[in-house]
């Protein structure tokens, strides 16, 4: 029998050296920082060794591993008034930026709140449903409101209203 040939070459050795190709380079890092990552992960655990790695990918984007956490290690090389510092800096713009946005979320939910009241007034003013006194708007005082030819279209309106009332009333059939 004769032997079969191999179809590809194998695991290679790959030269260390800069990858010149962007696209190459970006899919090469997005491939082996996860590896990278694992190798840590198996030296921390198996001797107990504390491990931080912080990675920029090619478009800038930092990844990190730390074990027990990236923190506590870099803290431990970090001299104490820096680090509190910065914790004491970081918490209180997170504070400001909690505040800022509770803030926002008032200012507009207070303007939803004074449209809904607009809104109520003007309908109240319309009387669609009857005004602030309950009454309909057939029944409000119209010479507060209205000049004379506006009040002679109005009783135009009125008997027009009236006449076909009555129109309907008599077409009706009896049940």
């Amino acid at each position: 029998m004769a032997e079969a040939k191999k179809k590809s070459q194998g695991r290679r050795r790959v030269e260390c050296k800069i990858i010149e190709n962007k696209n190459k380079r970006e899919v090469t890092f997005s491939k082996r920082h996860g590896g990278m990552f694992r190798k840590a992960s198996e030296l921390a655990i198996l001797c107990g060794a504390e491990v931080a790695i912080i990675a920029y990918s090619p478009h800038g984007n930092p990844f990190v591993f730390g074990h027990p956490g990236v923190d506590a290690v870099i803290n431990r090389y970090m001299p104490d008034g820096v680090v509190n510092e910065a914790n004491e800096a970081a918490a209180a713009a997170d504070a400001l930026r909690a505040v800022d946005k509770h803030k926002k979320q008032y200012q507009d939910a207070m303007s939803e709140l004074e449209e809904v009241r607009m809104a109520e007034v003007d309908a109240g003013k319309r009387g669609a449903a009857g005004n602030s006194e309950g009454q309909m708007w057939w029944n409000e005082n119209v010479d507060d409101i209205m000049g004379v030819e506006e009040l002679d279209y109005y009783a135009d309106s009125l008997e027009r209203l009236m006449k076909m009332v009555a129109d309907r009333v008599d077409n009706k059939p009896c049940a």
